[in-house]
């Protein structure tokens, strides 16, 4: 059974079963620490800029890095007046194992 708590700012943490390779070639499906915002809609809501994004249209940039042993998805309100500033980037999930296809559904599904 998952244990998850919650951590604060709108996220939630969990152990979920991500996929590991294996030295002996291969994959194992084990548990590995997941974070993830819940109410995704919640969080852009927060970043909205009133004045910068019409009244029906979010602009969003999704991208991913992978580094210091995790994968973490970011998002950002682009229709912002400074959309790269850190003020406006999200993190919406982090999972500390490789960014397989396999692993990628499990934390976004």
């Amino acid at each position: 059974h998952i244990s998850s708590q919650i951590v604060g700012d709108n996220l939630k943490g969990e152990i979920a079963p991500f996929s590991f390779t294996i030295p002996s070639g291969g994959e194992k499906i084990k548990g590995a620490p997941l974070v993830f915002i819940p109410h995704l809609v919640d969080k852009v809501v927060q970043l909205w800029h009133k004045g910068f994004i019409p009244a029906n249209e979010i602009w969003l940039k999704i991208g991913g890095d992978k580094g210091g042993g995790t994968f973490k998805m970011t998002f950002q309100v682009v229709n912002v007046a400074t959309p790269n500033s850190v003020h406006n980037t999200c993190v919406f999930s982090c999972f500390a194992t490789g960014d397989s296809v396999t692993n990628l559904h499990m934390a976004l599904d």
